[in-house]
């Protein structure tokens, strides 16, 4: 639901978001990056599992060449700043109006 939250806040604050949905496969978000270049990708885990899934997901992109395009934001109820670094994002936000203030901050403004 907070995925949920994030990308209409995000949209109703100008954004153009594309949702891929839950639990997507790596190859898939990396496909989507290289396929529509978006100067933000976000990654949201609800479970503190998930935190391996975004570094590998983070780690495939920066592999395929395209993570200098644009930041990597992460969030969920258990991501901090710790969880951040360790998945090597550029920025978390720790609800939906923090993750909206710190994409405006990354593309100055939608």
């Amino acid at each position: 639901i907070g995925k949920d939250i994030v990308a209409s806040m995000m949209g109703i604050a100008g954004f153009d978001v594309v949702d891929l949905g839950v639990d997507v496969a790596i190859p898939t978000v990396v496909q989507k990056v290289r396929e529509l270049h978006p100067e933000i990708l976000g990654l949201s885990g609800l479970l503190t599992i998930a935190f391996d899934s975004m570094k590998a997901t983070v780690a495939a992109v920066a592999e395929a060449g395209v993570r200098d395009q644009g930041k990597i934001m992460v969030g969920g109820a258990p991501v901090n700043e710790d969880v951040c670094a360790y998945v090597g994002a550029d920025g978390w936000g720790k609800d939906a109006v923090v993750a909206v203030q710190l994409a405006k901050s990354w593309v100055g403004g939608a």
